[in-house]
């Protein structure tokens, strides 16, 4: 029995310091990215392109650098779907960073223990939407990116810093938080510029 106590307190002590020892997450897919933290093997990913990104990424995330701007998400009008009235989130970015966008994300007031898609959102109109990869059901012309499933905590609450890989350019895009149930809008901010170098 002392055993087993013992092994429960490590486990437990382990998973904790996953949570609190991480420094961010860097993204190359939906199902394609890399946890950054004092564990995280040094080598990263190992196509030239993206190991750059992600050692820029955990410079930059290890070292807390400033992130320069900063907006609100909030719940959508009655084309997406409301949580609750206390649902909020905002994103602190850097205006410009090499070969993507790098952000903090703190969600709270949303399901507790669920999952949400991150989303990208382009308008044909503005920039950096022929940058996205993937096509926008019944409207090919515009594009999005899931970039990320993410859980909630107990408390519906979710924070981390994100480094997205993306190719070069201008963007002026949505941020979407999506439902995985029903894939409705949770979380939106309308247009937001940002530089991938």
């Amino acid at each position: 029995m002392k055993h087993l106590l013992k092994l429960l307190f490590v486990v437990a002590s382990l998973s904790l310091c996953g949570r609190l020892c991480a420094q961010g997450v860097v993204v190359f897919g939906e199902k394609d990215f890399f946890t950054v933290g004092p564990a995280s093997a040094p080598s990263g990913p190992a196509e030239p392109d993206r190991a750059r990104f992600y050692d820029a990424c955990r410079a930059d995330m290890t070292r807390q650098a400033a992130l320069e701007d900063s907006m609100e998400l909030v719940s959508p009008p009655a084309w997406g779907k409301t949580v609750s009235a206390s649902t909020h989130g905002t994103i602190d970015f850097h205006s410009s960073f090499a070969q993507g966008f790098v952000c903090r994300l703190s969600l709270s007031h949303l399901l507790a223990n669920h999952e949400y898609i991150l989303t990208l959102n382009g308008n044909p109109s503005k920039a950096g939407n022929a940058l996205l990869p993937s096509s926008v059901a019944n409207n090919e012309q515009e594009k999005y990116m899931d970039f990320l499933v993410i859980r909630t905590d107990a408390h519906g609450g979710y924070s981390e810093r994100l480094g997205i890989f993306l190719k070069p350019g201008n963007y002026d895009v949505r941020c979407y938080v999506k439902d995985t149930g029903d894939f409705k809008i949770v979380l939106y901010r309308d247009f937001f510029k940002f530089q991938v170098l």
